[in-house]
């Protein structure tokens, strides 16, 4: 929920309404711009599909939390709103409860959902929809595996959401979830990306007074070392990526990614990295239907830019981050109730 841990990335990106500003640190000779989550697009409201295995005498199901969208506080932080059919409203012993009738009610009115609107579930990589509509659909509060199985449970142990049989969903895709309307998603096929080694020499030069975003904070860019420069092209565009390493171990620390439009126009100039308990990812160097590949590129909302993603794997934040190929580097992250 919005006043627990929901996910260090969202809060980070998503919470704050200022927008970058200058630091005085520089990355290989230009400035770099702290990202502080002036660009996140609140507008595009997206969920992720979790799969829930530790319901005991149940077997597995998939699950869209809403936590991320309600507050069940008031101003003095104390609990304002009760959406289980329970007598007790401080502690709770099962694991789930099925929420109807006024409940169910009173969840939806919360996130704003209405009993019209249809669930678009979004395999993005394979480029497969499906849709179910709200009223088909039963809402649940089920305890988060963070809290499983400490009972008895306090109000904000429970996610809140559409509980959705497992047996629908190939639990190796990658699925985005939508409530609303009508169909955001583009469905066009995505490109992975395939790098190849380049010389330093190829690497785009940035003018003197170019600055850099930072999607993550940088610490000490000063000291880091530049290592391999690769490239990639797709969409007409082609892509740029500076390693930078560590000094102390030549561990890969972040990326510097530079794409240009096919008139050599830069049109993003960002660094990538990760936070606590995540990495970076590979950068693929072949297609190979054995290997998974990372780093995609292309269209997966209508009527908006193409997007970059999966540079980096997030062990306590909501992932990935899908970056629109535009000036402005303007970004969004499905929400995933991660709680740590």
């Amino acid at each position: 929920m919005k006043n627990k841990l929901i996910s260090f990335l969202f809060t980070f990106f998503a919470l704050s309404s200022i927008s970058f500003c200058s630091s005085a640190e520089m990355l290989g000779g230009n400035k770099l711009l702290e990202w502080e989550g002036g660009h996140y697009r609140e507008d595009i409201r997206m969920y992720t599909l979790t799969s829930i295995d530790y319901i005991k005498d149940e077997p597995e199901f998939d699950f869209i939390s809403l936590s991320d969208d309600i507050v069940l506080y008031d101003n003095k932080y104390k609990k304002d709103i009760y959406l289980i059919p329970s007598t007790e409203k401080k502690t709770y012993k099962k694991e789930q409860y099925l929420l109807t009738g006024s409940y169910r009610t009173k969840l939806l009115n919360l996130a704003g959902i209405s009993e019209d609107d249809t669930v678009f579930i979004y395999d993005y990589l394979n480029n497969k929809l499906k849709s179910v509509p709200v009223y088909g659909l039963n809402t649940f509060a089920v305890v988060n595996t963070y809290y499983h199985p400490h009972e008895p449970y306090e109000l904000d142990a429970y996610m809140f959401g559409f509980k959705l049989n497992s047996n629908m969903f190939d639990q190796y895709a990658s699925y985005i979830v939508y409530i609303g309307k009508e169909n955001p998603f583009s469905q066009q096929p995505l490109t992975p990306l395939v790098w190849h080694q380049i010389d330093s020499k190829d690497f785009p030069v940035l003018e003197s007074d170019d600055e850099i975003t930072s999607l993550i904070p940088v610490y000490n860019p000063e000291d880091l070392i530049k290592g391999d420069n690769f490239m990639a092209e797709a969409i007409g565009l082609r892509f740029y990526i500076q390693n930078y390493e560590s000094p102390s171990n030549n561990e890969i620390v972040i990326r510097h990614l530079i794409i240009l439009d096919s008139d050599s126009n830069m049109i993003t100039n960002v660094v990538h990295g990760y936070f606590e308990g995540g990495m970076l990812l590979p950068l693929s160097s072949s297609i190979d239907d054995n290997k998974e590949m990372f780093q995609w590129v292309g269209s997966i909302l209508k009527n908006e830019p193409p997007v970059i993603f999966d540079f980096s794997s997030e062990a306590f934040s909501c992932r990935p981050l899908f970056q629109f190929i535009h000036p402005l580097h303007e970004y969004f992250i499905p929400r995933c109730d991660c709680r740590h």
